[in-house]
């Protein structure tokens, strides 16, 4: 969790950097994988500096909602 809330700081600073904005509040967390890959997470939340997530079973990106079934489905 740490490499992934490291790699979203970077993220947000290059962003920062090129005078965009990472909305780190309306930022989501979903875990793909088996069911035998999930089963072995026990993490349910991110924490970045000013914020902390709660990953959850469906996220939306630019008006898409996406959840593991419509990964599945459509990465087959």
């Amino acid at each position: 969790m740490q490499q992934l809330a490291s790699c979203i700081i970077r993220i947000r600073d290059w962003l920062a950097s090129n005078r965009l904005k990472l909305s780190e509040e309306k930022t989501q967390v979903i875990w793909l994988g088996t069911r035998q890959q999930l089963a072995k997470i026990s993490v349910d939340t991110l924490t970045l500096p000013h914020v902390t997530i709660q990953c959850s079973l469906t996220v939306r990106n630019l008006g898409v909602t996406l959840d593991g079934q419509h990964v599945a489905t459509i990465s087959r």
